[in-house]
């Protein structure tokens, strides 16, 4: 009976898991294509204003990647650096899960 249940264990946790890894990669995949159709949408209204907007972006997350970066005695205080340590550990994240998202390769 032992032996049942710890077969039962494990694959209820072997399925559980599969369908997080799922749910994880289609997460990283609709954001994806959320900000792609945001950009060609924004190209196709203001390319322009839309080359501005990521470049501030990338800005934001260069600042927040030196804040991730410092030691906590060197850090700056303030929201705007918290704001921007949060953007770029996001950032880390997604594509932590994108590269290792298995979908890509299958």
């Amino acid at each position: 009976m032992k032996v049942a249940k710890g077969v039962g264990e494990f694959v209820g946790e072997l399925v559980g898991e599969a369908i997080l890894e799922l749910l994880g990669c289609l997460l990283v995949i609709g954001v994806l294509f959320g900000v792609g159709f945001l950009v060609v949408q924004g190209m196709r209204v203001s390319p322009a204003g839309t080359v501005t907007a990521g470049g501030l972006f990338v800005l934001f997350a260069g600042y927040g990647a030196v804040q991730f970066v410092r030691g906590p005695e060197r850090r700056s205080k303030g929201r705007l650096a918290a704001a921007a340590a949060v953007t770029f550990g996001s950032l880390l994240v997604l594509a932590f899960l994108a590269l290792s998202c298995s979908c890509w390769w299958s």
